[in-house]
C-alpha cells in the first residue's frame, strides 16, 4: 500500500477502512483509505514532528509530537480536526489509552505517565532502583483487557503493566531484540517488531512463547510500527527501508 511521498512514523486503525497516518515529512496527521490509498483528510501540526499515534474509542486520537507536546484529533465522519494541546514535561515518544486517559513515555526517562485529556498526570512510574525494571520503554499499546504493554528497547524486552503503572510481568526473548512497535490481538496475544531481528514476532502473555511470524525473507527490514485488522486478520507495517509505504500482509 502506498501513499504519497513521505515519512511514515506511525499508524493506527480506524474501522472499518482507514488508517491515520504521523506523517513526519510534511508534519501532518492523514486519514487515508486502506483500500485505494487515497488521502480522505489531512491536518497540519507544523512546526511540530508527529510521533506515536493511538486511537482513543472510534473517533478521537492522541498524537505524541516534538516540542513536549501532545495533540488530540478528533475523527468524524470521515474528517480530521485538531482538539486541544497537552503539555508535557519533557520531549514524549509513545502513546496509548487507559480508559479515558493517555498514557506516554519520553525519549530520554525511563518514565511512564498516565494523564487525563486536560493534562492533569494521574500516575506516573519512573525508574529509581538499582535493578531496573524499566530502561527505555519507548513503544506502548493497551490490550482489550485494560492491561499496558511498553515494549522496552534498553531491555529486549516487553513489560506488562495495570492502569496504575505497576509492573507485573516482563516478557523476554532472543528474538525480542531491541522492540519496536507493538499491538495487542484479542486478549492473550501480541504483535511486535523486533529491529534487531528483521522481524514481526507474536508473543502470547499467558505461557510467554514467542514466535516469528515475518522477516526478511518477507520484506521486513527495520520494522518501526504496525497495525492489525481483526476481521479481515490483515497486518499493516511500517518499516526503515520503505518510508514512503506501508506493507500489508495476510496473517493466520
Amino acid at each position: 500500500m502506498c501513499t504519497e511521498s513521505c515519512s511514515i512514523w506511525d499508524i493506527a486503525l480506524v474501522l472499518p477502512d482507514s488508517l491515520l497516518v504521523a506523517n513526519g515529512t510534511k508534519m501532518t496527521i492523514q486519514l487515508v483509505n486502506r483500500r485505494t490509498a487515497s488521502t480522505l483528510s489531512e491536518v497540519s501540526i507544523s512546526p511540530d514532528v508527529p510521533k506515536r499515534i493511538c486511537l482513543m474509542g472510534g473517533e478521537r486520537a492522541a498524537v505524541t509530537m516534538s516540542g513536549k507536546k501532545v495533540q488530540l484529533v478528533h475523527v468524524r465522519g470521515g474528517r480530521l480536526t485538531l482538539g486541544t494541546v497537552l503539555g508535557v514535561k519533557a520531549d514524549c515518544w509513545g502513546v496509548t489509552h487507559s480508559g479515558d486517559n493517555i498514557v506516554v513515555t519520553y525519549d530520554s526517562l525511563p518514565c511512564l505517565e498516565v494523564m487525563s485529556t486536560d493534562g492533569r498526570v494521574q500516575h506516573q512510574f519512573r525508574e529509581s532502583g538499582v535493578a531496573q525494571t524499566l530502561k527505555y520503554p519507548y513503544y506502548l499499546t493497551t490490550s482489550n483487557d485494560g492491561f499496558i504493554y511498553a515494549s522496552d528497547r534498553g531491555l529486549h524486552a516487553i513489560i506488562k503493566l495495570d492502569s496504575s503503572l505497576h509492573v507485573l510481568q516482563t516478557f523476554s526473548d532472543p528474538q525480542l531484540r531491541n522492540p519496536r512497535g507493538l499491538t495487542s490481538v484479542e486478549s492473550d496475544q501480541l504483535i511486535v517488531c523486533s529491529r534487531f531481528e528483521d522481524g514481526i514476532v507474536r508473543v502470547n502473555v499467558n505461557s510467554g512463547k514467542v514466535t516469528t511470524i515475518l522477516g526478511r525473507e518477507d520484506g521486513i527490514v527495520r520494522p518501526e510500527s504496525l497495525a492489525y485488522c481483526p476481521q479481515q486478520r490483515k497486518l499493516f507495517v511500517c518499516t526503515g527501508n520503505k518510508t514512503d509505504s506501508i506493507q500489508v500482509y495476510q496473517i493466520n
